[in-house]
């Protein structure tokens, strides 16, 4: 009976002993919860004292961990969007890394964009830029915070960017006066002046078609290209109307395309493609309602040498319709 009653005792005592072990163990476990808890208030604490150049210059870091990267791009798009613009753009003005003069790399995700050498600050600044903008979307706040922008000292990358900023959104009847200051700088990047026209010819239909049309013919070849391209799409062209220098313009870069084919085939003998004289002949035929494209699906026109022979008769189609119809253009 006491052997009983000592073992009772000492069951007792260890039950005891180990309540009392695991209430030791409990404490500890909530004070790591409330410790990290208290962590993660101060960290949001310390992420909005942050300024937004600060949190821009993060994000810019590619020594940044990832998930501090993704919390403080959370900060940075609670910043009001005018705020975010005036901060990013002037790390937009400064246009390609390393004096390039086209994008030698594709940016296509800041999650990996931000650690390629050279251009992980030119990708994740370009992707915060549009986001900002919410690009294709109109937005009176944006609209107003390009202009605002416009009106400060520019770069020829920060001016070109206020031009595609714009150009993407709505039509913004203030910038008008900005936008055709630039076109009719004659002492602008001829590029630029580009830009302008196409902005005004896509948000003010034919308000400026004639100046538009004058300077293509007054530019370089790389230029007249783009702008003719731009008059003889179909939602412009329902406004214009066929214009005979646009033809004349168009039949000029065609002759342009085969004169140089033939430059080169005369210094090298090798037979050039005609598909680049062809897409000029096809952007003709589109604007003038007339067939220079053969059917591509025709079995003639299938595989490598099948598409040539395609290209060459919409040049040719093109070449023999001006023949006998360039005198209707004629001033």
């Amino acid at each position: 009976m006491g052997e009983r009653q000592g073992q009772s005792i000492q069951l007792s005592f260890n039950a005891a002993s180990e309540e009392s072990s695991s209430r030791q163990l409990a404490v500890p476990a909530i004070w790591i919860m409330l410790l990290v808890a208290g962590f993660v208030l101060a960290g949001a604490s310390r992420a909005d004292d942050f300024t937004p150049a600060q949190l821009l210059e993060t994000l810019l870091s590619p020594q940044t961990s990832d998930q501090q990267w993704q919390s403080t791009e959370g900060a940075f798009e609670k910043v009001p969007v005018e705020t975010r613009m005036q901060t990013l753009f002037p790390e937009i003005a400064k246009g390609l890394p390393g004096g390039w003069t086209y994008a030698a790399y594709n940016c296509s995700n800041p999650d990996t964009d931000r650690r390629v050498p050279g251009w992980g600050r030119y990708c994740v600044a370009n992707w915060l830029w549009c986001k900002a903008l919410e690009c294709g979307r109109a937005n009176p706040q944006v609209s107003k915070t390009l202009l605002e922008l416009w009106s400060g000292p520019l770069t020829t990358p920060g001016e070109s960017a206020l031009l595609a900023a714009l150009d993407s959104n709505s039509r913004v009847p203030e910038a008008e006066e900005p936008v055709v200051s630039v076109f009719k700088d004659s002492d602008a990047d001829p590029h630029l002046r580009q830009q302008a026209v196409l902005c005004l010819l896509r948000h003010l239909g034919t308000k400026y078609h004639a100046e538009a049309v004058a300077y293509a013919l007054a530019s370089q070849r790389d230029v007249r290209d783009v702008i003719f391209k731009e008059l003889v799409e179909p939602p412009h062209a329902r406004l214009s109307g066929i214009d005979p220098a646009v033809v004349r313009l168009g039949f000029w870069l065609l002759f342009e395309e085969m004169n140089r084919n033939e430059e080169d085939f005369a210094h090298d003998g090798a037979v050039r493609s005609q598909y680049g004289a062809a897409m000029i002949a096809n952007h003709l035929g589109t604007y003038l309602g007339e067939k220079f494209t053969p059917d591509y699906r025709l079995p003639e026109y299938q595989g490598e040498q099948g598409r040539e022979a395609m290209w060459r008769e919409t040049t040719g189609n093109a070449l023999n319709w001006w023949a006998k119809n360039e005198t209707r253009f004629a001033k």
